[in-house]
């Protein structure tokens, strides 16, 4: 049993992940008897059950493109307004916790192993920084969800808040790595489901079998 190449250097470039972790960690432990890979074929299984039964439908893939998109403008123009230097940044930062929020609610529901490896990741990005981000003002739940307290962020230290949400800053910077794959791996997803449906509107085998387990 083997795991493609492309999603192995897919797991292992990510820097929006902390060292270490790879795609066959994220898959989780598996149960008695049972290896990773296994577990990620299993995974794979689960989804393309889900796949048939559903039919997989095109305007959600095209949701969650958008909501990345929206998430990655939103945080660069967090990170601009940081670097300018400009002291009130509330209205730029409340519009990317919500699409930071949003982004994380899409993924959780969206299928494939890949989309939860992302909603891992982002998931990751706020509960690694939570104790920095809340002291700006930005408080991270269980979750992984933000909430923004407005008047906290404008009174926070300017060289915190930048060593954060400025272009280089920590959270900026794995946010936008994570939510541009996040908008591309939708994208092809979206064209791909939209050009292999049959005159049933199942998916066919093709795309099922897209990522092979099989030696």
């Amino acid at each position: 049993m083997r795991i493609t190449t492309g999603m192995l250097k897919i797991a292992h470039k990510r820097g929006s992940v902390q060292k270490g972790s790879s795609l066959l960690n994220y898959v989780g432990k598996a149960g008695a008897g049972t290896s990773r890979m296994n577990a990620m074929a299993a995974a794979n299984s689960r989804n393309m059950s889900v796949f048939g039964n559903i039919k997989l439908d095109k305007s959600n893939y095209e949701k969650l493109e958008k909501s990345a998109d929206e998430l990655t403008d939103a945080v660069s123009d967090l990170a601009s307004k940081v670097d300018s230097g400009t002291e009130d940044v509330s209205s730029e930062a409340a519009l990317a916790v919500n699409k930071f929020n949003e982004n994380l609610k899409n993924l959780k529901v969206s299928p494939g192993v890949l989309n939860q490896f992302y909603y891992q990741s982002m998931k990751e990005i706020s509960v690694t920084n939570r104790s920095e981000l809340e002291e700006i003002g930005i408080s991270v739940a269980e979750d992984g969800t933000l909430t923004l307290n407005k008047q906290k962020l404008a009174s926070a230290d300017g060289k915190t808040v930048a060593k954060l949400l400025g272009s280089g800053g920590d959270f900026s910077l794995r946010v936008r790595q994570v939510s541009s794959r996040v908008a591309d791996n939708a994208g092809v997803n979206a064209q791909t489901v939209s050009s292999r449906y049959t005159s049933k509107g199942r998916v066919t085998n093709s795309y099922l079998n897209r990522y092979n387990f099989r030696g």
